[in-house]
């Protein structure tokens, strides 16, 4: 079987909400080699190539979606294939994924994001601070849901993480995302209008990867396992490094010193 582990960097991406500022520009720059380090020894454990890109893109979005073009690429040529955000790091003694998941699916972490409702009220209806943004999740699973009512499908309260992505060719091939990404968008831009949620949480549906996976896993019963959160350990602003029970660290907060030091 031919494996292929691959990954991404473009420095300098736009600010995107309030998730991509200059000081987490500044840690992908300063710990670079070693990120890539890290997933190079990670694929010779696994046994698998690895690549890394370095695309030139003009925006965050057209990025995100340059990692499920390449996993379909991918799929044409290799057997068994493993995207890796470049802020993911494998941990001191990670398993080997491909020898722990089923590879005639697809494999993400789901995340669900419920709101209170006093929260949600207060939310928007202080028209003078923004509780949400494009990126927020909660936003991406309205987002998701209401393309998918559209449709006639009563959609659950999830929404898949891209950062790892691993699957079987075949699988892969049955997503058809690149295909598919016109007429979502058209699906997309009609459920701002036409949306069970308020204009506070419609006017930040976007274009996004994430909500566009999620919409074509269920709208196309695409076979999928819900990945354990051990292979996507989301490290953000609130949580530190702790030892053990994790195989690929996500550090969502781009704090690399955590894992790397000074």
């Amino acid at each position: 079987m031919k494996r292929v582990i691959y990954s991404m960097y473009q420095p300098n991406i736009p600010k995107v909400g309030f998730s991509v500022d200059t000081y987490k520009q500044d840690q992908f720059e300063k710990y670079k080699d070693k990120l890539i380090k890290c997933k190079q020894e990670y694929a010779d454990q696994c046994e698998a190539d690895f690549f890394m890109h370095y695309p030139n893109l003009k925006d965050y979005t057209s990025l995100q979606y340059e990692k499920i073009r390449l996993l379909e690429e991918y799929a044409e040529s290799y057997d068994e294939v493993l995207y890796l955000d470049f802020d993911v790091i494998p941990a001191h003694s990670p398993r080997n994924i491909f020898e722990c998941v089923d590879l005639s699916k697809i494999n993400m972490h789901p995340f669900k994001r419920e709101i209170k409702p006093y929260e949600l009220k207060r939310a928007i209806t202080n028209k003078n601070v923004e509780y949400f943004d494009d990126q927020t999740m909660f936003v991406k699973v309205c987002a998701k849901k209401s393309m998918l009512l559209l449709e006639g499908v009563n959609s659950n309260d999830l929404c898949y993480n891209t950062g790892v992505v691993c699957a079987g060719s075949d699988v892969i091939k049955s997503i058809n995302f690149i295909d598919k990404l016109d007429e979502m968008k058209e699906l997309l831009d009609e459920s701002k209008e036409d949306s069970l949620y308020p204009e506070g949480i419609t006017k930040h549906f976007s274009y996004n990867n994430e909500v566009f996976i999620s919409y074509i896993i269920e709208r196309y019963n695409i076979p999928h396992v819900d990945l354990g959160m051990n292979w996507n350990y989301i490290i953000d602003d609130r949580m530190e490094l702790s030892h053990g029970g994790y195989d690929l660290l996500h550090m969502v907060s781009k704090n690399f010193v955590l894992k790397f030091g000074e």
